[in-house]
């Protein structure tokens, strides 16, 4: 019975706490850096987690995570596995292509590349803990400036550890997913990793309309749903790819998926980049951890 009333407390704190966070983030954050959102839904997917173990729950939570992470991890390595048998290093030239792309770009360390001859998957980071980058004939036949976004996106998910953030997002979708507010956080979660890496490769492109053009035009002439099951690929969901471009186009613009709630009036451009924006999100996961492990211990 304790059990189920420290659920039920959790529940009630954490459903609290994740419409708060979003609602907040709805009127600091429309106008933020995609880095800066990140830190947000960051912190909306690891405070559940945080609580549960703080709690009388803690022995069931940490069970559920272990369990998830180690099934995870057992998938990953397999389909990794197979994938490495399956895909040859990049030819030379393809390689230097891209060095030379990454020189361009200031990135010193160049991930491993692969090759998919077979031309089925799209281009992607692959790896949780070394990333290395797939690239397919498509993508090598493609124009040079649209091939500099292809690398320019990949090479930023690839530095930035993106594969490692995606499957530990996937580890909370799988076990936490039931509850509504945490299934959409873990999608903005993906979409605001996807836009971060946008924002990133659109610098070192150095032309943001173009480099959004090429993500439309991969986007429309994909050529299957294969993708890649262990990493971030170049043009992902179509729901998440109109938000993206929409973004590149006008970086100025509000986030085109974050909107203030009830038909609020939205705050303007002048909130941008705030201070609010940049810590908000702990101070809030602060005082809701605090107030779930204090309710939790006096009822």
């Amino acid at each position: 019975m304790d059990l189920m009333v420290s659920l039920g407390i959790w529940l009630f704190v954490m459903t609290l706490f994740l419409v708060d966070t979003e609602i907040t983030l709805r009127f600091v954050g429309r106008y933020a850096d995609p880095h800066l959102r990140l830190g947000w839904w960051t912190a909306l997917l690891l405070v559940p987690w945080v609580t549960l173990l703080l709690s009388p729950l803690r022995t069931w939570a940490a069970a559920g995570l272990a369990l998830a992470a180690a099934w995870g991890l057992v998938r990953h390595a397999a389909a990794y596995r197979v994938l490495r048998r399956r895909l040859p290093g990049a030819p030379e030239g393809v390689v230097e292509r891209v060095r030379a792309l990454a020189r361009e770009f200031g990135v010193r360390q160049l991930p491993e590349i692969l090759y998919d001859p077979s031309d089925r998957m799209e281009p992607a980071a692959v790896g949780l803990f070394r990333p290395a980058l797939v690239l397919t004939p498509s993508a090598l036949d493609l124009p040079e400036q649209d091939f500099r976004a292809v690398v320019a996106h990949e090479l930023a998910h690839a530095l930035r550890r993106d594969p490692l953030r995606l499957w530990a997002g996937g580890i909370t979708g799988a076990v936490l997913g039931w509850h509504p507010l945490i299934r959409r956080a873990c999608r903005l979660f993906t979409l605001e990793v996807e836009m971060a890496a946008d924002w990133q490769a659109a610098a070192w492109a150095g032309d943001r309309r173009a480099y959004a053009l090429a993500l439309g035009r991969w986007g429309l002439r994909r050529h299957g749903d294969h993708g890649s099951p262990v990493g971030a690929a170049f043009a992902t969901a179509p729901a998440h790819l109109l938000p993206r471009l929409h973004y590149l186009l006008d970086p100025t613009a509000a986030a085109p998926h974050l909107r203030p709630p009830l038909g609020l009036r939205d705050p303007g451009p002048g909130r941008r980049g705030s201070g609010a924006a940049r810590w908000a999100h702990l101070a809030m996961a602060a005082a809701y951890t605090a107030l779930c492990a204090v309710m939790t211990r006096v009822f």
